[in-house]
């Protein structure tokens, strides 16, 4: 009987062989993890948009709490200007007044007073010095008041 003798080609025939089957397994290893990421990855990504849709969610409430609060105070301030003009029609006698008080803090003086809102000398220029006394508060506090606690 004859033993066939193995020859070089074949043993590199082989190894190769094994080589290749070793590196599928490595391949295929590799490839199972990969998926196993992959599958983590779209896992948390999937709860990231979840929680994105229910923060927007309560974003949206919010907004629309905010803005329906928000009609009914402009319904509350139209409301309080109506009332405001009402009050300021029944008294014609403080008319002359406010209009004196809305041109004084447009700059006019005592004598614009006398002529446009028919007010008496005296009266016109307590109305400007009363004015001009706030304006030099305001603009220049005491150091008490600049000091003090709100």
């Amino acid at each position: 009987m004859i033993i066939p003798m193995i020859g070089l080609f074949e043993i590199i025939a082989l190894l190769l062989a094994i080589l290749g089957l070793v590196m599928s397994f490595i391949c295929f290893s590799h490839i199972g993890k990969l998926n196993k990421k992959l599958a983590d990855a779209r896992k948390e990504t999937h709860l990231l948009v979840k929680a994105l849709r229910n923060e927007t969610h309560a974003m949206g409430s919010g907004a629309i709490g905010v803005g329906q609060r928000l009609v009914e105070v402009e319904k509350r301030l139209n409301s309080t200007m109506e009332r405001q003009m009402e009050f300021e029609q029944r008294d014609p006698g403080s008319l002359p007044y406010a209009y004196a008080v809305r041109l004084v803090e447009m700059g006019a003086t005592a004598e614009d007073l006398i002529n446009n809102c028919g007010l008496a000398r005296v009266e016109a220029e307590l109305i400007t010095l009363v004015h001009s006394e706030l304006k030099s508060k305001k603009d220049h506090p005491s150091q008490e008041e600049r000091y003090a606690l709100n």
